[in-house]
């Protein structure tokens, strides 16, 4: 019994010793790995100068608490596995599988760790359940992007959480000895000296209050433990999504039709057989043309093309993300479809009825060519829909099958700069015409060009127009240092500059061919692109004009050119194009035609991406709702364009109007979204433009909570 006894307590004492031990050097490893990143990335709350320093060593304190909570339950699993092996020697296990087990699970821990600073290095953000769901639908892509912009990051991760495991997994040995020995006052002495100051300098700022430290620093300041702890934290108060309590309006019935019901309902000897391009231009900011406002002429061809075109220059992309807005041009279907990130499946099961679906069942050819690859996110199951004849994308372009070896540009290019997960612009106009010149017969085109995206590269024997043509630092995507704004702008215009080259191409082949007199085109951006305006870069982040704004144009043979201000949205090309045809809009469309009669709405926005955001533009007021921070923002776009004062706090009574509206909206798409039983049925729903005429007081008030 003695003998029992005696064993039990050797191994409990086995067991807290390697538990503590393990526990002690997981802390420091990983406390580690926190300091280093903390104090020299630029974006952290440690450096920036809007924090005290009580703030900042708060932050870190409080960092390190929730570091231990890790540590404790990544011991314990380690811990436990390591005695269960030790017990089961005699068994079928070996020792070295043991150990390897313990070494991946080590492994794995530094691995997330890492890849979230990493993660937040590119993007200003943690990882987080949207950052993981990217990456599983996009590894290969996210990989070949990294390995352009940044290739010292493919090594630096799994070297780096290699070190870590074999740091965390050998060093316990020893510090596992001294405890089994009795030897434990300077270990528990270091341990609880670490505890200690880590709880006094979270109390020493406003760090204390979690969700208020969360607010105050956003998720471009926090660690990756605070970032997941203030979420938490934040649905264990209960504070429930406004789409919880948000009313759902009455939408008319919206009955699915067959093609040939919709093709009856036109009128054969109205509509026009145009052509029709429609023509996106990644990133591209009104800014940057004449036409919209721009100071220098970055685009001259586009510039022209605007001044014999309708030009709508308060519109709105449905999306700060491509694979959002992109189809969203194309479909005239809003791109909230699930509550978090949506990847396009197979055959969705929800109808889509693109442009070129009504086009090809009028015997139009149809032909997409876009640079980007348009697996992103799913992208090219929502595009094929049985109507394409001709679809090009990067995933699919091979250059030594499209371009001979003997051209001279497609050598220098390659070996200049060719753009991971892209096709230069210029070879995929060159297949545009190619294919427009096969046949006689009328044809739709989309087209998306991407020279324009980050890191803003052109080929090698493109002169550049704006600076010197190059930076000394990379470029990454939303990450470049912020004192040189000016020349990474030089390095996006000489970009612009270039598609808008490959833009005059196109149509200067339409005019030689005697196309253009029959050829409606339509130019737009998918996205703008932020320049540190609200402490973020590139696009794909929060819902603020920089991103959401972009030009609008539109070219029609007998239409009268001139600006337009009314709001516009993607959502709206459909119908528009649909209508300069003669054509009536299709059963299915969100948007509007824009040159019909006009009426009182709203634009609604979607990020699901780095930013989890959705906003609603109405008059001249736009309502951002943050779903990572339950809070408002809003802003008057008339008499605040950078969008710098909050209004919430003074106008409770508009952010109500406006929140009910938006709410309303998101709650309608995803319970359409939900529901595969509705998708058979039906198409998506529409609101009515005069929902709500007024805030509910009730409905404010629990929002406001």
């Amino acid at each position: 019994m003695n003998e029992r006894r005696s064993s039990a307590m050797n191994d409990g004492r086995s067991f807290l010793a390697a538990w503590g031990a393990q526990f002690f050097v997981l802390w420091l490893a990983i406390s580690g790995v926190f300091f280093l990143f903390y104090v020299t990335m630029p974006r952290t709350a440690w450096n920036d100068p809007l924090f005290s320093p009580a703030d900042r060593s708060g932050l870190a304190g409080l960092e390190l608490l929730l570091l231990a909570g890790l540590a404790l339950g990544a011991s314990l699993l380690v811990s436990t596995l390591g005695v269960a092996l030790r017990r089961s020697r005699s068994a079928a296990v070996p020792e070295a599988v043991g150990k390897g087990a313990v070494f991946a699970a080590l492994w794995l821990v530094g691995s997330v760790y890492i890849a979230s600073w990493l993660t937040f290095r590119s993007t200003g953000i943690f990882l987080d359940p949207t950052g993981f769901a990217l990456f599983q639908a996009n590894a290969g892509q996210m990989i070949q992007h990294v390995a352009h912009m940044d290739p010292v990051l493919l090594v630096l991760l799994p070297a780096a959480a290699t070190l870590f495991a074999a740091v965390v997994a050998i060093l316990p040995v020893r510090v596992e000895q001294r405890l089994r020995e009795g030897r434990t006052r300077r270990v528990v002495i270091a341990a609880g000296g670490l505890a200690l100051l880590s709880g006094l300098t979270a109390l020493r700022g406003d760090a204390a209050a979690l969700e208020h430290v969360y607010r105050r620093a956003g998720p471009q300041r926090t660690g990756p433990a605070i970032h997941v702890a203030a979420q938490i934290a934040r649905q264990m108060k209960g504070r429930s999504d406004p789409i919880a309590r948000a009313p759902l309006p009455a939408t008319q019935p919206r009955p699915i039709i067959p093609m040939s019901a919709y093709l009856a309902s036109a009128d054969p000897g109205a509509s026009q057989r145009w052509n029709v391009i429609v023509l996106v231009i990644e990133s591209l900011r009104p800014d940057q043309l004449i036409s919209f406002g721009g100071e220098r002429s970055v685009m001259p061809a586009v510039d022209a093309l605007a001044e014999e075109a309708r030009r709508f220059s308060y519109n709105y992309t449905q999306a700060s993300h491509s694979d959002y807005a992109d189809v969203a041009i194309l479909s005239s279907h809003y791109p909230l479809r699930s509550a978090g990130y949506h990847i396009y499946p197979e055959n969705p099961t929800y109808p889509r009825v693109l442009l070129y679906d009504v086009l090809k069942a009028l015997d139009y050819r149809v032909g997409i060519f876009s640079s980007q690859n348009e697996e992103w996110g799913g992208m090219k199951n929502y595009l094929e829909t049985g109507s394409v004849d001709r679809f090009l994308h990067a995933g699919s372009y091979e250059g030594d099958t499209y371009v001979p070896r003997a051209d001279e540009g497609f050598y220098r290019f390659v070996r200049g700069s060719k753009r991971a997960g892209k096709i230069d612009d210029r070879f995929t106009v060159g297949e545009a015409v190619e294919w427009i010149d096969e046949s006689t017969k009328p044809f739709f085109v989309y087209m998306n060009l991407q020279n324009s995206h980050v890191p803003y590269e052109v080929p090698v024997d493109f002169e550049p127009v704006f600076g010197s043509g190059y930076v000394t630092f990379p470029i990454s995507f939303g990450h470049f240092p912020r004192d040189s704004v000016a020349a990474v702008k030089n390095m996006y215009a000489n970009s612009l500059a270039y598609v808008d080259a490959q833009v005059a191409r196109l149509t200067e082949h339409l005019r030689e061919t005697g196309e253009w007199e029959r050829t409606l085109l339509v130019i737009t951006g998918d996205t703008g692109q932020a320049f540190f305006e609200h402490g973020f870069a590139a696009h794909a982040n929060a819902l603020f004009d920089e991103v959401m704004r972009v030009p609008l144009i539109v070219r029609a043979p007998g239409l009268e050119p001139g600006a337009d201000a009314r709001l516009s949205q993607h959502i709206d090309v459909p119908p528009t194009v649909l209508g300069l045809l003669g054509l009536p809009p299709h059963a299915s469309f969100q948007g509007m035609d824009l040159l019909g009669p006009t009426e009182a709405r709203s634009a609604f926005l979607v990020g699901q991406a780095i930013a989890h955001q959705y906003a609603i533009v109405q008059g001249s007021h736009k309502l951002i709702y943050d779903a990572r921070l339950g809070s408002h923002l809003l802003f008057d776009l008339v008499d605040d364009l950078g969008e710098t004062d909050d209004l919430s706090a003074s106008s409770p009574e508009l952010v109500c109007r406006l929140g009910l509206r938006l709410h309303s909206w998101r709650r309608a798409q995803l319970e359409y979204y939900g529901d595969p039983r509705a998708h058979s049925a039906e198409y998506p729903p529409v609101l009515d433009p005069a929902f709500p005429a007024r805030g509910d007081p009730e409905t404010c008030e629990a929002m406001a909570e």
